[in-house]
């Protein structure tokens, strides 16, 4: 009897134990619009949710428990989820977490997620906003998938890598890679139909096969000069692309171009050895190649078969242009180059080279705008600048009427910082202020960019606002400005 008491005893104690301690239980519930969300104590996981939620306010915690993950398939296909709010302690976002939810139109990933599962939103028909996590390191495969109105998205600065079909039909129109990433994985940003350009950084050095396949909108494109092979079917049925340039260093150029049906113009560089089967396929429209070596290193790259879009294009091998050995007439700046010698804008950098890939630096840029505008006398022969002193230097009297001019004012504290680089927002601001004229807008950089596109500097370029300017688009910019239509 005593020992039936006892047992009695301890079975009452541990259900009002369990009871007292709700947080304790492994699928707990809570309350939001339209229905329910599952957590998870023992993980801190949201685990699922109603097929009914309408809006999920996600709380930082629940019965006391941290909120830190948003598990695999928590809200999938809940589409009549319109917005989600999800608080600083998540960490983790799991596999396919919203995919399908296409009444999600914004969403906002706190800066405390570090970790994307795969496919977190995809198939999200109806999104239009995101703001991503500054701790983000990847955009994993397949998240903004056949989000067909996702227009555009910023990427912090640290991601390293997009992933497998990343952005793959998305409804994206433009997006600038940061200088981080050093990998476009396979399809990354395949049949996205509305993008129109993009600038891929010297620090990709990894591009996927099928990358910008069925990009029918696409009309400009930078490769990045870190890669040594042309991927499989990148620009498969590209049908809007028109010109493209291959960079230096690329050796194998597999079967790109295959059904760019609009291409006219490809620049080759002398480094390819290899040009593999169907690499022109379908390219009818080939007018003209500009290849950077002679007419006997071209009979000697390895050729593979159905490239018959080459067959009517006119060749153009490099010469070399204004003297200069790393500038030939297979170039887009090889005119603006010769330009500019003519004009004394410069002289090159050695005897024999301009090293046009150099990152422009202050010293050279206002150099440039001071010659091309006839080398004026300054009013004055005192700097103003702690670090321009030496009045035999070639950039002295530059610097002095650039200041004069309102071109430029140094950066601050009496310095003008001679051998800095500068973006190409930055040269669109001294182009623009060096020819009388203004460019107004909250965002200075936007505005610098809308002025030198109205103003017809940036056709035929591909850049980025932020990314250093070479020297090579400082005299194309240049060219364009002043003697493009003399």
């Amino acid at each position: 009897m005593k020992v039936r008491r006892l047992l009695t005893l301890v079975l009452t104690l541990g259900l009002l134990l369990a009871l007292s301690l709700p947080a304790q239980a492994a699928d707990l519930t809570y309350e939001v619009s339209g229905g329910k969300l599952y957590f998870d104590a023992t993980t801190g996981t949201i685990t699922r949710a109603d097929e009914t939620v309408t809006e999920a306010d996600i709380p930082a915690e629940i019965y006391g428990v941290p909120v830190t993950a948003i598990g695999d398939y928590a809200f999938n296909q809940r589409k009549e989820l319109v917005s989600v709010t999800i608080p600083s302690t998540v960490t983790t976002i799991g596999r396919q977490a919203f995919g399908a939810c296409s009444s999600l139109e914004q969403v906002t990933l706190p800066d405390s997620v570090t970790s994307l599962g795969q496919g977190v939103f995809y198939g999200c028909s109806g999104l239009t906003d995101v703001t991503l996590s500054k701790n983000l390191t990847s955009i994993p495969r397949d998240t903004f998938a056949a989000c067909a109105s996702l227009t555009g998205v910023t990427l912090p600065d640290g991601i390293t890598s997009i992933g497998y079909d990343a952005f793959s039909g998305s409804g994206l129109t433009s997006l600038t890679l940061p200088d981080s990433v050093t990998t476009l994985a396979n399809s990354s940003l395949a049949n996205c139909k509305s993008l129109t350009s993009l600038y891929i950084p010297d620090s990709v050095t990894y591009l996927g096969e099928w990358a910008l396949s069925n990009c029918t909108s696409l009309t400009s494109v930078r490769l990045p000069n870190g890669i040594t092979t042309l991927p499989m079917r990148l620009f498969e049925n590209c049908i809007s692309l028109e010109n493209c340039v291959i960079p230096s260093g690329v050796t194998q150029m597999q079967d790109a171009f295959r059904f760019c049906r609009n291409l006219k113009t490809v620049t080759i560089p002398v480094s390819v050895t290899q040009i593999t089967s169907g690499t022109f396929y379908g390219c009818d429209s080939l007018t003209d190649v500009y290849y950077g070596g002679t007419a006997l290193q071209w009979s000697q790259i390895e050729m593979g078969s159905l490239n018959e879009g080459l067959d009517q294009a006119t060749f153009h091998f490099a010469e070399p242009v204004a003297g200069f050995t790393d500038v030939t007439t297979g170039d887009y700046y090889a005119d603006a180059v010769q330009w500019a010698v003519n004009q004394k804008v410069t002289t090159g950098t050695g005897a024999n080279t301009f090293s046009p890939a150099n990152s422009v630096t202050r010293a050279e840029a206002v150099t440039f705008l001071w010659r091309a505008a006839g080398s004026p006398t300054p009013a004055s022969t005192t700097s103003p600048f702690t670090d321009v002193t030496d009045q035999s230097a070639y950039y002295y009297n530059a610097v002095l009427w650039a200041a004069e001019q309102g071109i430029t004012g140094g950066v601050g504290g009496g310095i003008f910082d001679l051998s800095s680089t500068l973006s190409y927002d930055q040269i669109f601001t001294f182009l623009c202020r060096a020819a009388g004229a203004s460019a107004s807008g909250a965002d200075w950089s936007a505005a610098a960019v809308n002025w030198a596109q109205s103003s017809g500097l940036t056709e035929g370029l591909s850049f980025s606002a932020k990314a250093n300017c070479p020297r090579s688009d400082v005299v194309y910019c240049l060219w364009k400005q002043l003697g493009a239509s003399a």
